[in-house]
């Protein structure tokens, strides 16, 4: 079933998560990045994979059809590193959760990977 199983990777980063994937045997389709320098490394690796910049401008339609959705979203706003200065889910960055939570409830993918920082688990939440 891997080697047939399609990915959508967003905050894709480098490729992490998805040279990992692919190494498992599935097929990366779609990528996610907006810094700019990322999406270099990603156009590199990965040449003829479908590359959006702005998770905020896309829309599920957008989104070609994976069984697997990847994503590990900007930690910054809810990490235990910034004591006393997190903005928990409200902050703009961690906020994006809210958006990919959004495309994931429209597309309703099969499988889905969310990674972050254990500072996740006692950050405050108001959405």
């Amino acid at each position: 079933m891997a080697s047939s199983m399609r990915v959508a990777s967003f905050f894709s980063g480098i490729g992490g998560f998805d040279l990992g994937l692919e190494r498992a045997g599935m097929n990366v389709i779609f990528q996610c990045e907006i810094n700019q320098f990322c999406k270099k490394v990603l156009k590199k690796h990965w040449p003829n994979v479908h590359l959006e910049s702005d998770i905020l401008q896309l829309k599920a339609k957008d989104i070609p059809e994976a069984e697997l959705w990847a994503g590990g979203f900007p930690c910054q706003d809810v990490s235990l590193a910034n004591q006393g200065k997190r903005k928990g889910l409200e902050g703009f960055r961690s906020g994006l959760f809210y958006k990919y939570a959004e495309l994931i409830a429209e597309k309703f993918p099969r499988w889905i990977l969310v990674e972050n920082v254990p500072g996740l688990l006692n950050c405050s939440i108001s959405n």
